[in-house]
């Protein structure tokens, strides 16, 4: 690590941490709230299900926003646009912590999705303006840390808040973390613009409706509480809204979506191959959760433990497959680190006792599953024109969201049908194997994308020698 670090200058290396604690710090957020809902239903007096909008509510607001991200940090600068974001972010977790309104911790909530919306997509686009393409793989390797690993340590730093102190402290973590932050941020950060496009109001109003509409159906479709009728009626009007959201983009000549990113290979493969896999990886993360929690009678805080063989999964992965794309290029690490993905979920099928297996499988599924993301997330720059940085990011973050979201729909519909189908119980091993092996080959079909990429693609990316 510290030899990277030599190789930037002061500045460089002060915005690298910044972006990687911003991202840190949202992506924790949007993953920690999820165990303590039980003891904040108590405090609200209310049940699980309602507190489950508080966790909705955020969602929409990020995926809402995001699309514009890029529009907005173009023709503000990325530095006031950030400074705004995080300013948002850390006083609405106050507010959070501190309500005693269901309502209110609605509406904070909706708005600290607001405020996500900016914080991740700016830290991507700052990487982008402030290191060459040469330095990308070697800046992601740190960067990328964070966003793998949030996810991971989220239900044991919140089960540790909720079981010792207070579900408010899941909040309130974010105020020295954002007040730092912020400091660091003025003083250091420069204020990138570009000159936008003219904005596309009548567009992004139902490019929002569409993406809020979706985010509502995923979020309802496997509740009983709702009935099929209101599931059929949004499935109808997602599809009124995406038609009309289609027709006015399609004449317009100031559309929200540069549809001409996807003319470019490299970004066309990388963005589809990474919604397969992320649908898997989201699924993943939380059927080996449930699997663990219903199976073996852990309780959310002694899952969590689990999950730290795959955080170390991740942490050692950085320099190995840093190393091995300057060697072997993009198309040959994706290929071997989706293989292995694979094969590191289906070892999942032999490890019932939570033994040794159970221990090598999370390791390698972290592993793969950092490679993969590292990959990705570098490789969809290779060819997109510096004019286009904003609109790229804004674009990939949506999506990444949705296929996060996805995932974990179709593993959660999966573990309902193989338990109903097959008539072993939700108790038993067996449906979770099942859905195992579904997230096992949906990963696969990323390849056929992968497939399509050339051994020289992404090379402007890469240095020849190992480092």
């Amino acid at each position: 690590m510290s030899r990277i670090l030599s190789e930037y200058s002061i500045k460089q290396v002060i915005c690298l941490f910044i972006i990687s604690a911003v991202m840190f710090m949202e992506n924790i957020d949007a993953h920690i709230l999820n165990i303590a809902i039980p003891q904040m239903a108590n405090t609200f007096e209310t049940s699980v299900f309602v507190l489950k909008l508080a966790v909705t509510s955020y969602l929409i607001g990020l995926s809402i926003f995001i699309p514009i991200s890029g529009w907005v940090a173009d023709k503000y600068g990325t530095r006031t646009t950030l400074i705004f974001s995080i300013v948002l972010f850390t006083v609405l977790s106050f507010i959070c912590g501190i309500t005693n309104s269901v309502a209110m911790l609605v509406v904070c909530r909706l708005l600290q999705g607001v405020a996500g919306a900016f914080m991740v997509p700016i830290g991507r686009l700052l990487l982008l303006k402030i290191f060459d393409k040469s330095q990308m793989v070697k800046a992601y390797t740190i960067m990328g840390i964070p966003v793998m690993i949030a996810p991971i340590v989220a239900p044991i730093l919140g089960g540790y808040l909720v079981s010792y102190f207070s579900w408010r402290y899941i909040f309130w973590i974010n105020l020295p973390v954002g007040f730092l932050v912020l400091l660091a941020t003025i003083k250091n950060i420069d204020n990138y613009k570009e000159i936008p496009d003219k904005f596309n109001l009548v567009n992004f109003i139902f490019l929002s409706l569409l993406i809020c509409a979706v985010c509502l159906l995923l979020d309802i479709l496997l509740l009983a509480e709702f009935p099929l009728f209101i599931k059929t009626a949004l499935a109808v009007f997602i599809a009124i809204v995406g038609i009309i959201y289609y027709w006015l983009e399609s004449g317009s000549n100031n559309q929200v979506i540069k549809y001409h990113l996807f003319k470019i290979k490299t970004f066309f493969v990388t963005f589809f191959a990474t919604i397969i896999v992320r649908a898997s990886l989201g699924g993943r993360a939380f059927i080996i959760a449930v699997y663990l929690e219903i199976c073996f009678h852990l309780s959310a805080f002694e899952a969590g433990f689990y999950f730290i063989w795959m955080a170390t999964g991740v942490l050692t992965s950085r320099t190995i497959v840093r190393n091995f794309l300057n060697k072997h290029g993009f198309k040959k690490t994706l290929t071997i680190s989706n293989v292995g993905s694979c094969v590191a979920m289906l070892m999942l099928l032999f490890s019932g006792n939570l033994g040794v297996v159970f221990y090598i499988a999370l390791y390698l599924n972290g592993f793969f599953a950092s490679a993969q993301f590292m990959s990705m997330n570098i490789l969809y720059y290779a060819d997109v024109p510096k004019e286009d940085y904003s609109a790229a990011v804004s674009l990939v973050a949506t999506w990444q969201q949705l296929g996060t979201s996805l995932g974990v729909i179709v593993a959660a519909g999966a573990l309902h049908v193989f338990s109903g189908v097959f008539g072993h119980g939700l108790h038993s091993t067996h449906p979770f194997y099942l859905v195992f092996i579904m997230l096992a080959c949906i990963n696969l079909c990323s390849q056929f994308l992968i497939h399509r990429l050339s051994d020289a693609d992404g090379m402007s990316l890469l240095k020849p020698q190992s480092i």
